[in-house]
């Protein structure tokens, strides 16, 4: 059988391998002219890797360990409590321990120890909590951290979906943070061994019909039997791939209710320590709101430099920030942070990895308007020969992460298998009934 998979970032190998290994004639098509989608690990503006793009492993039982642990990588625990400054809305500066035991509105907003409160429908995150008791200064914690973490402001996220971050579900992940020390690129570069991956092809048309795929690109047009969609939510927005026919109705409607993030890094070199070397974390009360140093447990770090830190910014923010435009936005991060440490900070380079301008990502990653709880579950339904992957398929709980990503893919590949085995099966049936009423008596 021959597939289709559109997109070489975690979704889109983690497909492609499960295909290819099961004996199916697998390409792959990347409009990039890299792999790793919405990974990006940059060996070149540091002398370590440098994430410009997705940068941590969100739990300890998620499936990224497999590949962590095979392939023998050395990572790090974010331990955020004690290597983690927060400047206070009331303007105190404490390690997040000392934050979290002595201030205790503060403390709820990272706990999320919270009563069980249904949410409305079509309730955004900032109205059921501020439902739920949370004052200005609470809201404005969730809008630093949380909320910016979620890729928007809180009044554009669905309560409801929010809340799925809280289960039972969610929580067997694991609830702790790592960094892989050697680069995420290890693993994409890995899984990508052994696959026929094309490089700056974008894919312009899509003419579907039963059994059967047309892809056109610039370059060629290519048929297969299926095919699997895993680009980034905003090239589905901008219109970039047109399908013949157009998509089914529950397709549209799933694309109605997701949205992709204005999320974007600022990357910053200084050639010595900026701040105290136990500390890998600053979330500031300026914008940007968080930041942390890809450089913490490189060997740099302890001993005082070189070093990078990161700022990470999304929704109002960073909308506030690129209105200042490239340079703007850089010089802005620079002086809030020296305003916070209180020290003029000047840094040897700079970088914005821009993803909203990224033409074939356009936005950080997904998250699900108030009212549109189910776009999710409905994007990931396939259509054959159309079948769905990517960060904005994935669960809730999952989404906006690495393992989600490449865990939809797997799933968009079990899909395609099993529906063959079922066409298989019923083929066989199919002979086996001709063949017993040709039987003579």
């Amino acid at each position: 059988m021959k597939i289709i998979v559109i997109g070489a970032g975690f979704a889109g190998l983690g497909a492609a391998c499960d295909l290819h290994q099961a004996g199916h004639e697998v390409i792959i098509l990347e409009a990039k002219d890299r792999i790793g989608g919405r990974t990006y690990t940059s060996r070149t503006f540091a002398d370590h890797p440098v994430e410009f793009g997705a940068e941590l492993v969100h739990g300890e039982n998620v499936v990224t360990w497999e590949h962590i642990n095979k392939l023998n990588l050395k990572t790090i625990h974010w331990k955020k409590q004690e290597e983690s400054m927060v400047r206070l809305e009331t303007g105190e500066w404490m390690n997040m321990r000392e934050a979290r035991d002595k201030v205790p509105e503060f403390d709820i907003t990272r706990s999320w120890d919270i009563k069980d409160m249904p949410a409305k429908d079509n309730e955004d995150w900032r109205s059921y909590l501020s439902r739920l008791g949370f004052n200005k200064r609470q809201l404005q914690y969730v809008r630093r951290s949380f909320a910016n973490a979620s890729g928007e402001a809180p009044r554009f996220l669905s309560a409801k979906a929010m809340l799925s971050h809280f289960t039972d579900e969610a929580y067997a992940e694991g609830e702790n943070d790592y960094r892989i020390l050697d680069g995420y690129d290890t693993i994409y570069n890995h899984l990508a061994e052994g696959l026929d991956i094309r490089l700056n092809t974008p894919v312009e048309n899509i003419h579907y019909r039963p059994n059967k795929v047309t892809i056109t690109t610039p370059k060629e047009t290519l048929e297969a039997e299926a095919v699997i969609i895993t680009v980034p939510l905003g090239v589905l927005h901008a219109g970039m791939i047109n399908f013949e026919p157009g998509l089914p109705i529950n397709k549209l409607e799933a694309l109605k209710g997701l949205r992709m993030g204005p999320v974007f890094k600022m990357l910053f070199k200084f050639d010595k320590s900026i701040y105290k070397q136990d500390i890998a974390a600053i979330y500031s009360s300026l914008n940007p709101p968080m930041w942390w140093s890809p450089s913490y447990g490189q060997g740099n770090f302890e001993k005082g430099g070189p070093v990078v830190w990161t700022a990470f910014v999304s929704g109002d923010w960073a909308m506030d920030l690129l209105s200042l435009g490239e340079q703007g936005a850089l010089d802005e991060a620079i002086d809030s942070l020296s305003l916070e440490l209180d020290r003029k900070l000047s840094p040897t380079s700079a970088y914005l990895m821009n993803w909203p301008e990224e033409p074939y990502t356009q936005g950080g990653y997904s998250f699900i308007l108030p009212g549109h709880e189910n776009a999710r579950s409905e994007l990931a339904k396939p259509t054959p020969p159309l079948y769905w992957a990517g960060e904005a398929t994935a669960p809730e709980y999952q989404a906006a992460t690495v393992h989600g990503a490449y865990e939809s893919g797997k799933r968009a590949a079990k899909q395609i298998l099993d529906n063959l085995a079922a066409k298989q099966k019923r083929l066989a049936n199919r002979e086996t009934r001709v063949v017993s009423q040709a039987s003579p008596v």
